[in-house]
């Protein structure tokens, strides 16, 4: 499975995209949407400009075994 993420965070404050990555795979195993965060082959993380808010788009594609 690859998964798209697009980061939108609610201001300019300095902030490390790597942090929001486990919390987002952890969501997608307790929501029930994926088994296990294992299943995860590629991982696109994109930091798109702010939106007051904030907000995660996240896109799954299952991948040919």
């Amino acid at each position: 499975m690859a998964v798209f993420i697009f980061a939108r965070p609610p201001d300019r404050r300095k902030r490390d995209l790597d942090n929001i990555l486990k919390a987002i795979l952890d969501a997608l195993v307790y929501g029930g949407v994926i088994k296990d965060d294992y299943q995860v082959e590629e991982i696109h993380l994109i930091r798109k400009p702010p939106e007051p808010g904030g907000r995660v788009e996240v896109y799954l594609e299952v991948m040919d075994p």
